[in-house]
């Protein structure tokens, strides 16, 4: 009864880390400190009651997406006995974490797409910084004294941006010129980065996932099923990616 009730608690408060538009406004602070110390109860309840649990998966599955990168989070999850690890929960994260360690940007966003509604609102928090590796990358690759153009349209596929205009603001954020509205100039010695990168607005890769449901209804129907996400088949799409960008592995 209290893992029950502690991991309602945290689908709950994970809930509300989704684009502001769906949750209206909160301290961000405060709901940041709301999903550590939610992560630390249940944590503490799965080492004191034994397992493996039904809904194990899923929460370990969120603890490693919203602290991707962490080594701290991946060895927990790697010392997970192997049926609970071969869960599609946690291959998902699993392989969610694998892309954004290595960089691999077109592999990464892929699976994010994939990734259910609170699955994709614990990893919200990381977009923004992949974001800004995968242009610093393109920026190394493809910056030249006279400066090399490339499509926004290609960049708004490659990071699952919401539209040309996002794509637009990204490039200003990061000093890029653009040519016309729908081009972004690689000019050598322009990329910057500066503060944090841009959160965006993530409809794609979350807020779209909502689909019309309220926030309680996603939280309830999160506890009554286990959703299966199966990992894409991660392909380049037929673009030809600079190095680091697109390995499928």
């Amino acid at each position: 009864m209290v893992l029950e009730s502690a991991l309602a608690t945290l689908l709950a408060v994970v809930a509300r880390l989704g684009p502001e538009r769906t949750r209206g406004p909160v301290d961000t602070v405060l709901l940041q400190t709301q999903v550590q110390e939610s992560f630390g109860s249940l944590r503490r309840c799965y080492a004191q009651s034994g397992g493996p649990h039904p809904r194990q998966a899923t929460f370990q599955g969120l603890f490693l997406l919203y602290n991707l990168g962490s080594t701290e989070a991946l060895c927990e999850v790697l010392q997970l006995p192997a049926a609970l690890r071969a869960s599609p929960a946690l291959r998902l994260a699993l392989a969610v974490d694998s892309a954004f360690r290595e960089g691999n940007t077109a592999r990464l966003f892929r699976l994010l797409q994939t990734l259910p509604y609170l699955q994709s609102c614990a990893v919200q928090g990381h977009v923004g910084h992949a974001r800004r590796l995968a242009l610093a990358r393109l920026a190394c690759a493809l910056s030249t004294p006279k400066g090399q153009v490339l499509p926004l349209g290609f960049m708004v596929h490659l990071l699952a941006l919401d539209g040309l205009h996002e794509a637009r603001e990204l490039c200003r954020a990061h000093g890029l010129p653009l040519e016309g509205e729908e081009r972004v100039v690689f000019l050598r010695g322009r990329y910057a980065e500066e503060g944090l990168p841009p959160a965006g607005t993530c409809h794609v890769l979350v807020g779209s996932k909502l689909q019309g449901r309220t926030l309680e209804e996603v939280v309830m129907t999160e506890e009554e099923d286990e959703v299966v996400h199966r990992p894409v088949s991660p392909t380049s799409g037929g673009c030809i990616l600079p190095r680091g960008l697109g390995q499928s592995n």
